[in-house]
């Protein structure tokens, strides 16, 4: 009995050897997805969306050709009537003119913008929720100058710590601040509204119709005659000799009595010939007189004004004295 127990149990023991080997060899497995997850997120985010030359040349360019640039990139052709590629559109234009004016380098500029894509992309093809979408960027921005040596980088590691906390700020404003809105927008269809316009263009007709009009356009031709046709222009009389005769006349006419309304001429009168030297002397002397009065009284209110005010000022010297 007791040689056959130990049979069993090393039967046993073989059994159970095959368990023993298939849980580690799970373990194994397990330990080596691992790794490969870790590799994984290790990978380096840079030109992953945006190549180091299209970085470069996104670099140099304002903000109008940043925008016409992305939009070749990614094809957003119909941003002008698209809400949803406009969004996208200025979204991304926005996010590549801050990392323009945060001084970032061809290589961190690529990183930030893979960064910015997929978390955009998050909420608009896969409709993730808010806080799923924040867990991404956290496992993003893991590894940045880490306070211990164990903690792996997740492919942003050419960022600092600075620029990191700055790159977090900039997302929570621009993206996550309006994550309900966003939602909304992606999630629902836009109206579309066609707008016509109807252009009626009078035209000349053609050579080839008859003419005149059909006549369901026709009148009748004393109608025509009265009221439509131009009237005949009026025959000029015929000149004759008579008629010479009679014209020279009335012109005659015409002449002798504009000569009869005309005012007799005037003689010219020397008005001045008939003047004595004395007249002159008196017209003179009234003028001056008339002219000279008015400069007398200025003259004379002048000088009392000045006069006074000697006055007032030798009596203040005659009180001063008397006080002394």
């Amino acid at each position: 009995m007791a040689g056959r127990r130990i049979n069993l149990d090393d039967e046993t023991s073989d059994r159970m050897s095959p368990c023993s080997h298939t849980r580690t060899g799970r373990k194994d497995k397990g330990k080596k997805g691992g790794d490969d997850e870790v590799e994984e997120q290790a990978e380096s985010f840079a030109y992953k969306i945006l190549s180091q030359e299209q970085c470069t040349e996104l670099m140099g360019l304002e903000v109008t050709d940043i925008q016409n640039k992305l939009c070749e990139i990614f094809k957003l052709s119909n941003h002008c009537t698209d809400l949803q590629d406009a969004a996208t559109l200025d979204y991304y234009t926005s996010a590549v003119w801050w990392g323009k004016q945060q001084s970032f380098t061809t290589q961190q500029l690529s990183g930030f913008f893979t960064m910015v894509h997929t978390l955009f992309t998050n909420v608009k093809d896969q409709h993730m929720h808010l806080v799923d979408n924040l867990k991404e960027m956290q496992k993003m921005l893991r590894g940045i100058e880490p306070e211990y040596s164990d903690v792996k980088s997740a492919g942003m590691e050419f960022f600092n710590l600075q620029q990191a906390k700055s790159i977090s700020e900039y997302m929570f404003t621009s993206l996550f601040q309006h994550y309900k809105l966003f939602e909304f927008m992606f999630s629902h269809t836009q109206a579309e509204e066609i707008i016509g316009t109807d252009l009626e263009i009078e035209v000349a007709k053609p050579a080839a119709m008859p003419f005149p009009p059909p006549l369901d356009e026709g009148v009748e031709e004393s109608l025509h005659t009265s009221y439509i046709a131009t009237p005949p222009p009026s025959p000029e009389p015929e000149v004759t000799s008579e008629t010479c005769v009679q014209n020279l006349d009335q012109e005659a006419q015409v002449d002798e009595s504009a000569k009869s309304t005309e005012p007799p001429p005037v003689e010219d009168i020397d008005a001045f010939s008939e003047l004595t030297p004395q007249d002159v002397l008196e017209v003179v002397e009234s003028v001056t007189k008339d002219l000279m009065s008015g400069l007398q009284l200025d003259l004379a209110a002048k000088l009392r004004e000045k006069e006074n005010n000697l006055i007032q000022r030798i009596n203040k010297v005659h009180k001063v004295a008397d006080t002394t």
